[in-house]
C-alpha cells in the first residue's frame, strides 16, 4: 500500500516537472517568435521607406501573457507627412491570440501632421491612447481601433484654446486599403473662445462615419493620391453629423479631387435647431431680435418637419472651384492637398 502512494506522488512530482519545463519552454518560444515578429515588421517598414527607430527593447510577462516595451520610438513616413514621437510604446499579446495586439501609449506621445490644411494644428499631444489591431496570418493589418482620452494642439509652442476629448477611430477591411471602411467620433471642448462665449454646459460632438470606394485599377496599387483620384477613387461620406446644441447638422455625401488636387464633392445636409440658435444669438447680441424674428420667419418657409414635429432645413453644401459653398452662398475658400 505505501509504496503504490510513493509511485503515485513520484508521478506527480514528474508531471509538475514536465508541465513547468513546457511551460518555460513555451515562453522561450514566444519570446523568439514575438522578436522575429518586430524584426520582421521593423524591415518591411524600412523597405516601404520609413524611418523608424527606438532606444531599447524589453520583452516580459509569462506563457499566458507577452508585454513588449519601445522605449523612445518614433516613426516617420516615406513622405514626411506623419512623424510620430514617444516616450514609450507597450504592446501586451496573450500566445494562443498573436495576431490581436493590444497597444497602450504611455508617458508623452506627440504626432506632426505636414500637410496644407485650411487650419493650422501644428503639433498635436496625445493623452491615454490606446489602439486595438488585428492582423491576419501573414501579419497584415486587417482592422485597428484605436482611443484616445485628449488631444491638444501646440502652435509654436502654445497650446490652442480649442482641444478633443474621448477620441476614436475604427477602421476595417485594412486588407483591401482601397475599399476599407472607418468611424470617427470626438467631442471638441472650449469652441466658444472662437466667439467670445461664456462656457456651455453641453460639449460639440463630431460623428463621422465613411469608406473608401471606386478606384477600378486594382492590379495597379495608387502611389499617390492624383493616381487614386484618376484610378476613380472616391470618399463616401455615409454618416456626418455636428451637435452642438442647440443646432444639429447631419450630413452625407461623396468627396474627391480635382486636378489641380483641390477637395472637390457635394453633401446634402440637415439643420435642425437653429430657432433656438437665433435666440440665444440674441441674447449674445449678435443679432438684434427684430432681424432675427424675420430670419426665423424666412428659414421656417423652407423648412420642412420630420415624424416628431421638428423642424430642419435642407440645404446643399459643395466643394468646387476651390470654394466651400453652403446652398448659393460661399463659405471658405479651400487649399489643395498635397500630392502624397
Amino acid at each position: 500500500m505505501f509504496l503504490p502512494r510513493k509511485k503515485l506522488f513520484a508521478s506527480f512530482l514528474i508531471f509538475v516537472a514536465l508541465v513547468t519545463l513546457g511551460w518555460f519552454v513555451f515562453f522561450e518560444y514566444s519570446v523568439r517568435w514575438l522578436e522575429k515578429q518586430i524584426e520582421i515588421v521593423t524591415t518591411d517598414l524600412t523597405k516601404k521607406g520609413y524611418t523608424i527607430s527606438y532606444s531599447k527593447v524589453e520583452i516580459s510577462g509569462n506563457p499566458l501573457f507577452l508585454s513588449v516595451s519601445f522605449k523612445n520610438p518614433s516613426l516617420k513616413d516615406p513622405k514626411g507627412f506623419l512623424q510620430w514621437n514617444g516616450s514609450e510604446l507597450l504592446i501586451s499579446l496573450q500566445p494562443w491570440q498573436p495576431y490581436l495586439l493590444t497597444c497602450t501609449f504611455p508617458g508623452d506621445q506627440s504626432l506632426l501632421i505636414h500637410q496644407n490644411i485650411p487650419v493650422s494644428i501644428g503639433l498635436l499631444k496625445l493623452e491615454r491612447a490606446v489602439g486595438t489591431f488585428a492582423l491576419d496570418s501573414q501579419g497584415a493589418l486587417k482592422e485597428l481601433n484605436f482611443t484616445i482620452e485628449q488631444v491638444k494642439s501646440f502652435v509654436d509652442s502654445k497650446p490652442q484654446p480649442v482641444f478633443s476629448q474621448k477620441v476614436s477611430l475604427k477602421a476595417t477591411n485594412l486588407i483591401d486599403p482601397l475599399n476599407l471602411q472607418f468611424s470617427f467620433s470626438a467631442n471638441l471642448l472650449n469652441l466658444e473662445s472662437l466667439f467670445n462665449m461664456e462656457r456651455l454646459d453641453h460639449v460639440c460632438v463630431i460623428n463621422l462615419d465613411g469608406s473608401l470606394s471606386g478606384y477600378q485599377n486594382h492590379e495597379l496599387f495608387p502611389k499617390s493620391l492624383a493616381d487614386w483620384r484618376d484610378g476613380g477613387g472616391v470618399l463616401e461620406v455615409s454618416f456626418l453629423k455636428f451637435s452642438w446644441l442647440p443646432i444639429i447638422v447631419e450630413a452625407k455625401g461623396t468627396l474627391t479631387l480635382d486636378q489641380d488636387m483641390y477637395p472637390l464633392g457635394a453633401f446634402s445636409s440637415k439643420v435642425s435647431g437653429y430657432q433656438d440658435a437665433l435666440v440665444d444669438m440674441v441674447k449674445l447680441g449678435w443679432v438684434k431680435k427684430k432681424k432675427a424674428a424675420g430670419a426665423s420667419f424666412v428659414l421656417d418657409l423652407f423648412s420642412v418637419s420630420d415624424e416628431y414635429g421638428t423642424k430642419h432645413l435642407t440645404v446643399p453644401v459643395t466643394l468646387q472651384n476651390r470654394v466651400l459653398s453652403v446652398g448659393p452662398a460661399p463659405l471658405a475658400k479651400l487649399r489643395p492637398l498635397q500630392n502624397l
